[in-house]
């Protein structure tokens, strides 16, 4: 079987990152890179040992060669970046958060399932090894039956009402950007049906949020997220159950896992060797592609959509007011 060829819609910071991961995972190559800027995409280019750079989408996703399709653009691009990549026929990858409201992201699946393309959201975090040996712990009962779990994720985002992370055209805001893990890790590790929910969010004066509280009521757990841009406190996320609790170390960065017992003695612990987390998500996708699967069984389409629905529940309600 000959090289997995990605080609690499936006010339982002985070795209150094995948290209760096994917010349770690035999037999795939970052093949081309298209921004819509063509000297964005040069640089990229020369930067990162991508042989092809493009000033237009579509020229790059016209390549019959280009086997899949990672996104990394603003959150407000995601949408219209993905229709154009089903236009084509390329299956994506794409960053996130996936789309800005559930009713884009229901729309985008549906046309990949219809057209028999796989489609993922880049949600790395739930690939890593320590979110993986965590789930192994829950799974075989070490901790018991969860019934409270936490997740906390927030630093400065500073004042620059243009930034990506803040700026409310581009989709920015604590909730798209690190919400999205501390929401997508929980409810991975937590694997409960979800009943109830319920938010809070303060907001930026120019409309974006920069702090966000969810209190969820899952089938027996109660979990609560929180993220800030405007606040500095270390990651942290814990899930307990009747036999013992769970802490993750580095949070979304997957830096390692320790298991308590029920007198709160530490009984094991996991560090996982520095990588570059990306490689994980790549080989599922590559491998689901090759497959001709929909969708990921790690990353499902359904767990993707609700996120976006409560997102959807966050903006509605807590409304910005002028």
């Amino acid at each position: 079987m000959g090289a997995f060829r990605f080609g690499i819609m936006g010339a982002a910071k985070i795209g150094a990152k995948f290209c760096d991961a994917a010349s770690r995972v035999p037999g795939v190559e970052v093949a081309a890179v298209a921004s819509k800027s063509q000297e964005r995409a040069e640089v990229f280019a020369k930067a990162n040992g991508v042989p092809a750079a493009y000033g237009d989408y579509r020229q790059m996703l016209a390549r019959p060669d280009i086997d899949g399709v990672y996104i990394d653009t603003t959150n407000n691009f995601h949408y219209e970046n993905m229709l154009l990549c089903l236009e084509y026929g390329k299956p994506f990858l794409c960053e996130k958060a996936f789309t800005l409201t559930k009713a884009q992201a229901q729309e985008v699946f549906q046309k990949a399932e219809e057209q028999g393309l796989f489609s993922m959201e880049a949600m790395w975090s739930r690939f890593t090894p320590a979110v993986q040996k965590a789930k192994e712990w829950i799974d075989s009962g070490r901790i018991g039956q969860i019934d409270l779990a936490n997740y906390n994720f927030c630093f400065v985002s500073g004042n620059d009402a243009a930034h990506r992370l803040n700026a409310p055209e581009l989709g920015g805001g604590a909730n798209r950007d690190i919400g999205v893990y501390a929401f997508e890790i929980l409810s991975y590790l937590v694997n409960q049906p979800l009943l109830e929910a319920k938010t809070i969010t303060s907001r930026f004066p120019y409309g974006s949020d920069c702090s966000d509280g969810m209190l969820l009521r899952f089938e027996r757990a109660i979990a609560t997220t929180q993220v800030s841009f405007r606040a500095v406190a270390p990651e942290t996320a814990w899930f307990c159950g009747d036999r013992g609790s769970i802490q993750l170390l580095g949070g979304h960065k997957g830096g390692g896992a320790v298991l308590y017992g029920p007198d709160r003695q530490e009984i094991e612990r996991m560090e996982p060797p520095e990588e570059n987390g990306f490689v994980y998500e790549i080989r599922e996708f590559v491998q689901g592609v090759r497959d001709g699967q929909l969708e990921s069984a790690v990353i499902p389409h359904r767990d993707t959509l609700l996120c976006m629905e409560l997102f959807d529940l966050c903006d509605r309600e807590n409304p910005w007011e002028k």
